[in-house]
Order: structure tokens, then sequence, then C-alpha cells
């Protein structure tokens, strides 16, 4: 996905961001660092999407909650894409628990 990286690194160009984390849905996500390669993240694979409302939020606030508590950027992406998945198997807004999301984070594919 070049049209990514090219779009992520023309963001990291014209600010102070150290990395841009680009969500793609139901391929994961993209990590673009400032000054290292990119990592994609592919999410583990589910038998049913129930719901997508929220996901993409679930995936943010996961991210967030790991760096706040020390995980590095490529851990809390980790995290983030495993709550993604997570919220997508759960019907309108609920919440995924923490260890629906501990149980998928061992499985997200980093390249």
């Amino acid at each position: 996905m070049p049209e990514v990286e090219a779009a992520a690194r023309e963001v990291l160009g014209r600010g102070s961001v150290g990395a841009v984390v680009v969500s793609l849905g139901e391929r994961g996500a993209a990590l673009v660092p400032r000054d290292a390669p990119s990592t994609w993240l592919t999410p583990p694979p589910i038998d049913e999407v129930t719901s997508t409302v929220g996901s993409g939020d679930a995936m943010v606030a996961a991210i967030v909650a790991a760096l706040l508590n020390g995980s590095s950027l490529r851990d809390a992406c980790r995290r983030g894409v495993a709550a993604g998945t997570a919220a997508v198997q759960l019907p309108g807004t609920q919440f995924a628990s923490a260890a629906d999301i501990d149980g998928l984070v061992e499985l997200v594919e980093v390249r």
C-alpha cells in the first residue's frame, strides 16, 4: 500500500509529530514513524463482523491507553488493532473487555 505510506509521510512532513497511525479497516493498520520503516499490522481472522460502529474509536483508545501505560508505539498499535478487532465482534457500541483484547493481541501479525 504505497499510497497509504506516501500520504502518511506527507503528513509527517507538515508538522512536528513523530509518527502517523492509519486505520485500514478490516486490513488492520499502518504505523509510519518519521525516522524508521513503516510497520503493517494485520488483524487476526474472525468468523463474523457484528458491527463496525466504534471499532476505530476502540483502536485509538487502546493505543492511547497502552502508551500511557508505558508500551512502545509498536506494541500500543498492536493492542489497538486487537481492540478494533474485538469491537467488531460485539453488537452496537458495546465495549470489549480487557480479556477479549488480551486474547487477540498475540494474534495481530506485525510486518
